[in-house]
């Protein structure tokens, strides 16, 4: 009676290893075999699934941009002080917000940056019955842009990013100082763009910075000071406008 017990017991095992049951919720790909097919640990990937909610986003951020961040940030609440957020590839902001998790323990040398991760949400916006279930903005290994806002927001000066010069010493301005004169000032940079230069040191509020005639200017030359263009002034309202950021590029990935 106990060997045929035991023959039930070992037939229940092998019947339930029949069954395969994933560790995670998430959303199924392209399963390699059908139902009646064989399968053996030689088998290979039978299909795969990936989590959905929430994602990782991982993005490389250059060392210089790293120490900044953390001098920063640090003393103010570290990871829990920077919210992330997503540029869309077709342009669209995000409308849901990350948090950072995780900073990589190593640099890549060839390109003198370190990995950054952090997790965010990715509901459903709606069921289709077409594509067999619900969609969401973010998809596995998709490109994304990734802007770091600090929750408690840092005032910095912001001039055009064409004002700002370059030697083998550093960034530099030039200022209209007493009696008109071109003045060098040495600055440092924040977190800027393209269009847009933050400066953390080096010239204050009330300065007139040089924004434009820069290959004409030399320090202790009279200038004639006035108002920039429309179309730096147009520049710098749009870059305003936009939440303008630090935008490393980035892949989301799934937890």
């Amino acid at each position: 009676m106990q060997a045929a017990q035991a023959q039930v017991d070992l037939s229940q095992i092998n019947l339930d290893y029949t069954e395969i049951h994933s560790p995670i919720d998430g959303r199924i790909g392209r399963t390699a075999v059908t139902e009646g097919n064989v399968v053996t640990p030689s088998s290979g990937t039978l299909t795969t699934i990936v989590s959905q909610d929430p994602m990782y986003v991982t993005f490389p951020v250059s060392v210089r941009e790293a120490l900044d961040l953390r001098d920063r940030y640090a003393t103010r609440g570290g990871f829990k002080a920077v919210v992330i957020r997503v540029r869309l590839p077709d342009g669209r902001l995000y409308d849901q917000t990350g948090e950072l998790n995780f900073v990589n323990n190593t640099i890549a040398q060839n390109t003198d940056t370190i990995s950054l991760r952090g997790t965010i949400p990715n509901p459903s916006t709606y069921t289709s019955v077409a594509v067999g279930g619900s969609v969401r903005e973010l998809t596995d290994n998709q490109f994304v842009t990734v802007l770091l806002e600090g929750v408690q927001p840092v005032e910095v000066l912001a001039i055009p990013r064409s004002a700002v010069l370059s030697d083998q010493q550093g960034e530099y301005v030039y200022i209209v100082g007493a009696d008109n004169k071109a003045e060098q000032k040495r600055i440092q940079l924040g977190q800027s763009t393209s269009t847009i230069a933050a400066v953390t040191s080096g010239i204050a509020l009330g300065d007139k910075v040089v924004v434009e005639g820069l290959q004409k200017v030399r320090p202790g030359e009279v200038v004639a000071p006035g108002p920039a263009s429309a179309l730096i002034q147009s520049s710098m309202k749009v870059s305003a406008d936009s939440g303008a950021s630090t935008t490393p590029k980035s892949t989301g990935n799934n937890p």
